[in-house]
């Protein structure tokens, strides 16, 4: 039994879209990964595969966050303001700030959550660097930051 020619070109444009849809298109400027880690005074978010940053295109974005005593908020579906250091640094006064950006956190983004999801807006150098981020949670055992 054989399958006329067009018959063979729907089955073989239903794969492609099948592929497309199950597949995720890898782009720069949706491809941003890395970890974020709850501290007590803010979020930091180290960010991998930025295209235009330095350091083989990793950056740490530290968004500032005066929490009520006892509670975590993060902010979503809404730009806030961030401070960007280079790779391997910390928002501790030790390093330098390199630029000024906002990030965007969809929804769901908890306190409690494993991952988040969002964008992020850098003006680093007089380049421009946007894209969407994915960013898995990071625990330590100890604080890195102790707040007072």
């Amino acid at each position: 039994m054989t399958i006329p020619k067009a018959g063979r070109i729907c089955l073989g444009l239903g794969f492609v879209v099948l592929l497309l849809a199950v597949v995720p298109i890898a782009s720069p400027a949706h491809g941003a990964t890395g970890h974020f880690e709850v501290y007590c005074d803010g979020v930091g978010f180290f960010l991998n595969r930025i295209e235009g940053a330095p350091a083989a295109g990793k950056l740490f974005l530290f968004l500032h966050i005066a929490f009520p005593p006892g509670a975590i908020y993060l902010p979503e579906e809404k730009w806030s303001d961030v401070f960007v250091y280079r790779n391997r640094c910390a928002a501790d006064g030790k390093c330098e700030v390199i630029a000024h950006g906002k990030v965007w956190l969809d929804a769901g983004a908890t306190p409690a959550a494993e991952r988040v999801s969002g964008k992020y807006e850098i003006d680093l150098n007089g380049q421009h660097l946007e894209g969407r981020f994915v960013a898995k949670r990071h625990r330590y055992k100890h604080a890195p930051r102790i707040c007072e």
